[in-house]
């Protein structure tokens, strides 16, 4: 979300416009979705406080878990966001400023309404945090903040395929089944899924839930569709 529009990028970048966060939210929410996130991508980079006005103006409109997240770098924003509707938050670079903020979200909120969001990029191969206000990757081992999240509190990780976000090139199961051999805890898997049949791909290969974006936005799929060809495909997916 920018400027209290829906967008999407390729790779964080090249965003075009996706439509009004409350009208989009409605039509996903009844079509099934079984979680919305709606993230500000600017308050981090930014330093400032994430469009509230914008997150009030979409919970009531879904009746699905809302997670909320962007520029939460404290306990008072948080506890805004929840009072504004979120049913969960989600910390990414804040959580790496200040890990203890993990913890003091989980103390007073629960760990279940705390995901922690992990934005990834590969580096000759290898799986690094990114961090988006930079554009640069940090020195913290992926594996090493892995198990630190979830040890401090965070009870769901949403894993961003930066390389693939936006580029409809297929999800990176790889690296799901990485961060999977860590942690118990769900993990959202996101970034490069162009068509169902990828969804299903990384569904058959062992991902339990899978983040989508650019394939309702730019196409003529919605979730309904999703279901049904997932369904038609043998894999488990929610009535």
């Amino acid at each position: 979300m920018r400027k209290g529009r829906l967008v999407k990028g390729v790779r964080f970048g090249d965003y075009r416009d996706a439509g009004a966060p409350a009208t989009s939210c409605r039509a996903h929410s009844a079509q099934g979705a079984d979680e919305i996130m709606l993230l500000d991508i600017d308050a981090s980079r930014e330093d400032r406080e994430p469009d509230f006005e914008a997150l009030k103006k979409v919970a009531p409109e879904v009746q699905v878990p809302l997670t909320f997240g962007g520029g939460l770098s404290d306990v008072d924003r948080i506890h805004r966001a929840i009072e504004a509707g979120a049913d969960k938050i989600c910390l990414t670079t804040v959580a790496l400023d200040n890990p203890d903020l993990i913890e003091q979200a989980a103390h007073k909120f629960g760990a279940q309404a705390v995901m922690v969001g992990m934005d990834i990029v590969r580096r000759d191969g290898k799986p690094e945090l990114f961090d988006h206000r930079t554009r640069q990757t940090v020195t913290k081992p992926l594996r090493d903040w892995v198990s630190e999240a979830v040890d401090r509190g965070g009870g769901e990780i949403r894993l961003c395929a930066v390389d693939r976000e936006g580029t409809r090139q297929g999800l990176d199961v790889e690296l799901y089944n990485e961060v999977r051999s860590q942690v118990n805890v769900p993990i959202i898997l996101e970034g490069g899924a162009g068509d169902l049949a990828h969804v299903a791909a990384a569904m058959g290969a062992g991902a339990d839930s899978i983040g989508l974006g650019t394939l309702l936005v730019f196409s003529d799929n919605n979730l309904v569709k999703a279901r049904r060809f997932l369904a038609n495909a043998g894999l488990d997916v929610r009535p």
